[in-house]
C-alpha cells in the first residue's frame, strides 16, 4: 500500500469534526473529565502525531522540471504525428 494512503486511512480513524475537536479539548481542560474524553484526546494526539512523523521523514520527490515535462509531450505528439502519417500513407 502507498505510504500516503497509509498516513490517509490512518487520519480516517479520528471522526471528529474540527468544532468537536475543540470542545473535547475544552472539556479535557476542566477537571470533571471523563475517561472517555481523555481517551479520546490520547488517541487523536497519537495518530496525529505518528501521521506528522510519518510525513516528516519521507524523502521529498522532486518534482520533474520543466523541460523534461515538455520533452515528453513533445514525443507524445511526434509518436501521434508519425502514426497519423504512416496511416495516410497506408491508404493511398
Amino acid at each position: 500500500m502507498f505510504p500516503r494512503l497509509k498516513l490517509l486511512r490512518r487520519l480516517q480513524e479520528v471522526h471528529l469534526s474540527p468544532e468537536e475537536a475543540w470542545a473535547l479539548l475544552e472539556r479535557v481542560k476542566t477537571p470533571p473529565s471523563s475517561a472517555e474524553d481523555r481517551e479520546r484526546l490520547a488517541h487523536l494526539i497519537r495518530v496525529t502525531t505518528e501521521v506528522t512523523d510519518q510525513l516528516r521523514a519521507e524523502p521529498d520527490v522532486p518534482a520533474p522540471s520543466v523541460s523534461q515535462r515538455l520533452a515528453s509531450q513533445r514525443q507524445a505528439k511526434r509518436k501521434r504525428q508519425v502514426v497519423k502519417a504512416a496511416r495516410r500513407r497506408h491508404w493511398r
